[in-house]
């Protein structure tokens, strides 16, 4: 889910969020040296797409000095969403009769747009510890659960940070995995590309994927800072989504009926990403842009561009004005239907799928967010954006949607 980040109003403090540093005070304690500074945040989100999905996250989260080499960070999620999600069928007046997404009763699909219901919750607790080992020499080892109705994942990671010896630049390394569990509510998995009507279910599927990351950040003058990271992933397992199905019909889209979706068992995964942080001379504004860049062996590529403006008018109001622009190929397996004059299909017909999430699509999204500063360490951040998206070749019509963020901060010496 989305994250709130805090917007740092000086240039060393923005270049230390990008280094991944933490800052931390000292204070006297019982004739000793103890850095126990801590940082508290909750924030509420709220995602609404008109006539599907409804979501409600709520986020808490505790950071602070242990010692003064020891860190530790502390994470709770929890989502409640309501609605309705596409099945990839085509709309029509036929229905057929499907487990629902996600804990739901059950109901038909096709006649009402080619969607179904669901209801589900989510929890989710991660923890992280970061340790100095030398002046120059940082780790952070890092765990986390989620839980949801249908679906379940284990993971965590660990890396390695590195300064130079004038800590202009800080290089990074890091590893990490993730065991999860996928099944629809009833704890079953239905045969790939399957006919809706008389399928094979079996028991829950399970997927590892492996990911590293090297990265490097500097400081590139006293207004300037800059990051730019290189990971991979890579993923074995069950990748279908067993809800998901995929309409039978011919180039008139007459639909014949529907079969469950087929995805490849792996996805390997590259991502670039870069940042560049900047302070206006004689402002105190800040321009932030950052560049991600994205391609698998799915031929999922895409490429993505946000930028922020943060400006304060008096000392207490920061206003940051950002937009995103994203877009991506569709997965070489993607179709919106499969060609037939009938309910048969080829049988050297392997993968297919007609989630709108594997289309060609183009997304873009404008806000503002607002922070008004209460005390010297505490804050509240309000954040509201529009995103449009805008598909090709999909079963369902463009959308849009407006969301909306609420954050609050604060710290505690």
């Amino acid at each position: 889910m989305a994250v709130t980040k805090k917007i740092k109003q000086q240039l060393t403090l923005a270049a230390s969020a990008l280094l991944g540093h933490e800052a931390v005070e000292a204070v006297e304690k019982d004739g000793a040296s103890l850095y126990n500074s801590w940082n508290v945040d909750v924030g509420y989100l709220h995602y609404k797409e008109p006539d599907r999905i409804t979501v409600d996250t709520y986020m808490a989260k505790i950071n602070g000095s242990l010692s003064d080499k020891d860190t530790v960070k502390l994470g709770l999620v929890f989502d409640t969403l309501t609605g309705s999600t596409p099945t990839g069928a085509l709309p029509s007046n036929d229905s057929v009769t499907v487990t629902s997404a996600s804990g739901g009763s059950g109901g038909s699909v096709g006649g009402g747009g080619g969607t179904a219901p669901f209801d589900d919750t989510r929890l989710a607790i991660d923890a992280s510890w970061g340790h100095e080992w030398q002046r120059l020499i940082r780790s952070n080892l890092s765990a986390y659960v989620s839980v949801e109705g249908d679906y379940t994942a284990i993971g965590g990671g660990m890396s390695i940070e590195k300064d130079t010896q004038d800590k202009a630049y800080t290089f990074t390394a890091a590893l990490g995995g993730s065991v999860d569990k996928v099944s629809r509510s009833d704890e079953t998995t239905p045969e790939a590309l399957s006919n809706t009507e008389d399928a094979i279910f079996f028991g829950k599927g399970s997927k590892n994927t492996y990911d590293m990351l090297f990265g490097m950040s500097t400081v590139i003058n006293r207004r300037t800072a800059a990051m730019v990271n290189l990971s991979h992933s890579r993923s074995l397992g069950y990748h279908t989504d067993p809800y998901k199905m995929i309409s039978v019909a011919d180039a008139d889209d007459v639909s014949y009926g529907t079969r469950y979706e087929s995805r490849p068992d792996n996805r390997e995964r590259y991502i670039l990403y870069t940042k560049l942080v900047h302070e206006l001379p004689k402002s105190n504004h800040h321009l932030d842009f950052s560049y991600r860049y994205h391609t698998d062996s799915w031929d999922v590529n895409s490429h993505t561009i946000e930028m922020g403006y943060s400006f304060a008018t008096r000392i207490k109001h920061l206003f940051t004005p950002f937009g995103r622009i994203y877009h991506q190929q569709a997965a070489n397996f993607y179709q919106r239907t499969i060609l037939s004059e009938n309910i048969e299909i080829d049988d050297s017909l392997e993968f297919a799928s007609s989630d709108p999430r594997l289309a060609e699509m183009l997304s873009v999204t404008a806000g503002l967010k607002y922070q008004y500063r209460t005390s010297a360490t505490g804050s509240i951040d309000f954040r509201l954006a529009y995103i449009h998206r805008q598909y090709e070749d999909a079963i369902v019509y463009d959308d849009g949607t407006v969301f909306f963020t609420v954050d609050l901060g604060k710290g505690f010496d």
